[in-house]
């Protein structure tokens, strides 16, 4: 059955390079807002019979892209899509994937519900929050993790570094990971708020870095606090040189410039997230995902 990509209004150019690498037609989609913000969507193509690859990032405004998702993802059965495969490069809503306290609400798991009540059989994501939570019943789910052509490019563009470190409760898996794929050191950088001040504190776990070339790599920047703090311990017990990365940037309020400022001698991110910090592009990884569910 032929398949097509569906280029939707926050993942125009990445969805392009990966219709080019699968040789697929690309149908892009009109879109504008009305005055009071509201979104206007319409599909510049037919997808009668035909399996479509929907491109459409959750990144900010969340709230904005997740409701164009949802309105393409419905309108494309409506239009008489045989399937709708959903790639959503960085995935909103996944940090809350489980009720903590009694009465929260479960973020992710309402929203592959809607994704689901939309019309989407198939999600197709990058590095999510909770890669184990993605599978309900009607919907299957491919994880596509390009940790180590993160650590990759950063090789390619600063040269070779001794250790690599990565924050929080994933960070030993992600710096080992990232280790292994450009044989160096891994270590994991052990990070705790302030329940009062909410400052947060860094500190290093595995290894030593005083005069040593460290890559700093996590799975999401948002604010940028851990990273500083991380930046600048680590240049505090005498690493030579931070370069900080991650796979999905979301910089905020300003966020790469205070990591850069904190020490950091640049900062790399993937097109998961368009920003100018977008270094490497995750089009080949979503490719190769995508080849076995459309063949």
């Amino acid at each position: 059955m032929e398949a097509v990509v569906v280029s939707g209004p926050a993942s125009v150019t990445l969805s392009r390079r990966v219709a080019s690498l699968l040789r697929l037609e690309a149908i892009e989609v009109l879109h504008k807002f009305f005055p009071d913000g509201e979104s206007y969507l319409r599909l510049e193509g037919d997808v009668n019979g035909r399996i479509v690859i929907l491109f459409q990032g959750t990144h900010p405004p969340q709230d904005v892209h997740l409701l164009q998702l949802l309105l393409l993802s419905r309108t494309l059965r409506e239009r008489g899509a045989s399937e709708v495969i959903a790639v959503v490069p960085y995935l909103a809503y996944a940090r809350q994937d489980r009720e903590f306290l009694p009465g929260e609400v479960v973020s992710l798991r309402q929203l592959l519900g809607l994704l689901i009540e939309s019309g989407v059989r198939s999600l197709v994501t990058v590095n999510p929050h909770s890669p184990w939570a993605l599978n309900l019943r009607g919907l299957s789910s491919v994880s596509v993790d390009v940790t180590s052509a993160v650590a990759e490019e950063a090789v390619k563009s600063f040269g070779k570094f001794d250790v690599v470190a990565s924050p929080g409760k994933k960070g030993e898996t992600m710096a080992r990971a990232a280790g292994d794929a450009i044989g160096s050191e891994w270590a994991a950088l052990m990070s705790s708020r302030d329940p009062r001040t909410g400052s947060v504190s860094v500190k290093v776990e595995g290894t030593t870095v005083e005069g040593r070339r460290v890559l700093v790599i996590d799975d999401i920047i948002s604010t940028g606090g851990t990273m500083v703090e991380a930046t600048r311990a680590l240049k505090s017990l005498g690493a030579s040189v931070v370069v900080v990365s991650c796979v999905h940037g979301l910089f905020v309020n300003d966020a790469a410039r205070k990591i850069l400022e904190s020490g950091a001698l640049d900062v790399i991110s993937t097109d998961t997230v368009p920003s100018s910090y977008s270094r490497l592009s995750v089009a080949e990884e979503l490719a190769e995902a995508l080849r076995p569910m459309i063949s």
